[in-house]
């Protein structure tokens, strides 16, 4: 069998992982694909896998990512790959800090950034680095490459990435915005530019990953200079089950009253930080964190659904609106992920409250799903804008990423094989 990289996306309670042949130009073909869920929960955890266009499904008992990755590889077997074929693995990796701004050759400083991180991104680094600590056991002398979703924001400025804070929390407590879903960010904002037909270090645009977790991020001539979320990917804007921003203050209030109910001080700070992660955004508000829910009540008329609609909409139009007004030549706004590549009527309902742009939306273009399209054109600054849907492909990144670190022992690329026309 010829060489391949695996990539994987050790979650809270999940694994994601990608496998990819190695073709003779050095581009890769993915093969394999899958993920485990509800890891944990050794009654409903289940093993899905995708092959040949042939999904499979099936229940089995995980109780750790541990077993997980196990059972990964015996999916593997089942299916002609073997252990020796795999040449390199990426990972993705959560939080890099201030110092991995790009994706690296995994060593033993890198392992001990990673675990210096727990306590900034705790839902994610210690997950992430049990899957680089299983790997190294299953498959010895394959090198581990991480993929930081934090890397791509690494260009940002300190007027963008400055907190206003004591000095001692930005210097000694690493307090400062780092920003998210990097390689998609990345990803789509290089397959737009390919689309509009303009060099990479010349193109600006404003990519909006909208999913369960989502950021708004600002590309200038090929460049993160800002993103919305921050510290943690609590900030920015309303999300599936997170808060987006808020005034800090608040956490204190409500801590307060737990308190003052009889709760432990400390226990009441950690419920209402959990609460803003895990009860907020539409899981707050609405009751639920999926957005199609939540749409097709909207429009069947249901009142508050629409309400709710909007609220979501507002904040996403507004971090748009700041962006575009921060930037000059802007080219494109590109929605991406679960509900920016699926939700048409959210796609409409932020770029009407754009009104800046006086965008014309092409209204059966904006209902194709799975496709890169241009679903409307605007005008702001005196410059052409297009709205674009662009599904993206974290995946695809992770594994160009680990075949040039992992496999050819180069740096990450700069220009990628899918930026070619």
């Amino acid at each position: 069998m010829k060489k391949t990289i695996l990539s994987l996306n050790c979650g809270s309670s999940s694994l994601k992982y990608n496998v990819f042949r190695i073709n003779n130009d050095l581009t890769v073909t993915p093969i394999l694909n899958g993920n485990a869920e509800e890891i944990g929960n050794p009654q409903r955890s289940t093993m899905t896998f995708k092959i040949n266009d042939e999904k499979n499904k099936y229940p089995v008992p995980l109780e750790t990512h541990e077993d997980a990755i196990h059972e990964m590889i015996k999916v593997f077997r089942k299916n002609g790959i073997t252990k020796e074929s795999i040449c390199a693995v990426g990972h993705r990796i959560v939080h890099g800090g201030p110092v991995y701004t790009k994706s690296t050759l995994i060593t033993e400083e890198v392992k001990k950034q990673i675990i210096e991180l727990f306590s900034v991104a705790p839902l994610h680094n210690p997950q992430n680095y049990i899957g680089v600590e299983e790997i190294e056991k299953l498959l010895p002398g394959v090198p581990n490459v991480a993929v930081f979703d934090t890397a791509f924001h690494g260009t940002m400025g300190e007027e963008a990435f400055r907190y206003a804070v004591p000095e001692k929390w930005y210097k000694e407590f690493l307090v400062r915005r780092y920003g998210f879903h990097g390689t998609s960010h990345l990803y789509v904002s290089k397959r737009a530019a390919v689309l509009l037909k303009t060099p990479y270090n010349e193109f600006t645009c404003i990519t909006a990953h909208l999913g369960n977790g989502s950021s708004i991020t600002k590309v200038e001539n090929g460049k993160c200079r800002d993103t919305s979320m921050g510290f943690t990917p609590l900030a920015g804007v309303i999300m599936g089950t997170r808060c987006g921003d808020i005034d800090p203050a608040i956490i204190g209030h409500v801590a307060a009253k737990y308190a003052s109910e009889g709760m432990d001080k400390y226990e009441a700070f950690e419920k209402t930080v959990k609460m803003l992660n895990k009860e907020s955004g539409l899981m707050g508000i609405a009751g639920t964190n999926l957005m199609q829910d939540i749409r097709a009540k909207a429009l069947e008329g249901d009142e508050q659904c629409m309400k709710i609609v909007d609220i979501y909409c507002y904040r996403i139009a507004k971090f748009i609106g700041e962006y575009a007004c921060t930037t000059d030549n802007l080219k494109a706004i590109v929605f991406t992920a679960g509900v920016g590549e699926n939700e048409w009527f959210i796609r409409q309902r932020v770029l009407e409250m754009l009104k800046a742009f006086a965008f014309e939306i092409d209204n059966e273009a904006n209902r194709l799903r799975g496709e890169e399209v241009i679903v409307g054109k605007g005008r702001f600054a005196g410059n052409d804008v297009y709205a674009m849907v662009i599904p993206t492909d974290e995946e695809l990144v992770i594994a160009y990423d680990t075949l040039a670190i992992g496999y050819l022992g180069e740096k990450a690329p700069t220009v990628y094989p899918f930026e070619k026309v």
